[in-house]
């Protein structure tokens, strides 16, 4: 599972008077969000998931997020229990038996992993230790977990990650021995998104977890050279219509949640 999960992370609210909003950015790490005991409402024009509480307090719905372009504004109301499953690049794709493209046709909804899974999943009890609840979740991950067999995308979004997206088509067509049409239809089924929006998305999340891990020492002009923009401005035009705010403004807002690279921007209603 370490090879194909980064990390978990558990949210969870007794009070049901409980009122949040947040944004949450592109990330090349993507979620499974699981909630238990909650009624999920989805829109898409804004993009948006508003929580509240469910009726029946054993109901699951689990969310997945190809979040590429564009902020996402969560609204959770009163009491709820989430579970976040936080993959590395194609780690979602060992748990599903078609293309990504095949299994979801949106990059933001509701998925089925089937019955069995949701069945263990009303087993977990928020109060529960978070051991337990673990292996409750990894006995069931682990039932669904095949192997990923397309190598030569693996391998490109390695590179991709490494070069803070600024590696070339052509450079990666003669690294693997393939061909463009070939990468650039490998990455629309199995990613959901081209490889330059692919590239572009590294770039925007590699700077944001630059900014926020060095925001004491490092200016803007030294996250954009670190995240191989032309410079400055460009960083800030590409923040900017991703977040619809520059870097200057927003960054400060930004919480860290864990250990991890989790950053959600909370703010009043």
């Amino acid at each position: 599972m370490k090879k194909v999960i980064a990390y978990y992370y558990f949210h969870v609210s007794e009070n049901e008077n409980h009122s949040e909003s947040f944004y949450f950015y592109p990330n090349y790490l993507h979620a499974l969000t699981i909630y238990i005991g909650n009624k999920i409402t989805l829109n898409y024009d804004p993009i948006e998931s508003k929580i509240e509480k469910d009726e029946n307090p054993k109901s699951i719905t689990c969310l997945y997020t190809v979040n590429s372009k564009h902020k996402t504004l969560v609204n959770i109301n009163g009491s709820f229990h989430k579970i976040g499953i936080v993959f590395y690049p194609l780690g979602f794709n060992h748990f599903i038996k078609k293309p990504l493209n095949e299994f979801m046709p949106k990059d933001f909804m509701k998925i089925d992993l089937g019955e069995s899974f949701h069945e263990a999943l009303q087993k977990i009890d928020k109060n529960d230790d978070l051991e337990n609840q673990l292996e409750i979740l990894e006995n069931e991950l682990l039932k669904l977990y095949q192997p990923f067999q397309e190598n030569i995308l693996t391998h490109s979004i390695r590179e991709i990650i490494l070069s803070n997206g600024a590696i070339k088509i052509n450079e990666l067509e003669e690294q693997f021995q393939t061909n463009r049409k070939k990468l650039l239809r490998l990455f629309k089924k199995h990613t959901l998104i081209s490889m330059e929006d692919y590239k572009k998305m590294v770039m925007f999340r590699n700077s944001l977890n630059y900014a926020i891990q060095n925001k004491e020492e490092a200016n803007l002009t030294d996250v954009a050279l670190f995240a191989m923009y032309y410079d400055q401005s460009h960083f800030i035009k590409h923040f900017k219509s991703i977040t619809n705010e520059t870097p200057k403004t927003l960054l400060p807002k930004i919480n860290k949640l864990g250990n991890e690279d989790l950053y959600w921007h909370f703010f009043e209603k």
